[in-house]
């Protein structure tokens, strides 16, 4: 058995009396399967990174970049009010998908890194893309 029964704070005990029910996440992104997605792709991306030979960290600088950024907008998206905002943020991480999937191309086509694990990364990337479009049309 584990020490905490109960994960998230928010959440009531069996049998107990409840006041006012409260959101289990507090922040908005936290709840978005885009979120969960750019992180996987984020942590990969940096997994790939770190095996790109010297002379060529540029690249996977911006590999790493592209993908923290996406994280990012993603939560300062969600937890912006106005329908404007949310749409422009979710545009810019959109963006860097883009980013990421270009950076990935090259690293490949280079051979700076595993064409495997380029192509899963971009799979990512592309769930992450498209998520992020059916947001933007949501906000119109």
């Amino acid at each position: 058995m584990s020490k905490n029964r109960y994960p998230l704070p928010d959440t009531p005990r069996p049998n107990a009396e409840v006041e006012s029910p409260r959101p289990a996440y507090p922040f908005a992104h936290l709840r978005l399967d885009v979120h969960r997605v750019a992180v996987e792709m984020a942590r990969r991306s940096r997994d790939l990174a770190d095996r790109v030979p010297r002379g060529y960290r540029s690249f996977a600088d911006q590999l790493l970049r592209s993908a923290g950024q996406a994280v990012l907008l993603i939560g300062e998206g969600a937890n912006r009010y106005t329908a404007g905002q949310k749409r422009q943020r979710y545009t810019e991480a959109r963006g860097e998908c883009g980013e990421i999937a270009s950076c990935l191309e090259l690293l490949a086509t280079l051979r700076l890194a595993p064409q495997v694990e380029a192509d899963e990364i971009m799979h990512l990337a592309g769930r992450v893309a498209a998520m992020l479009t059916r947001l933007i049309q949501r906000h119109r």
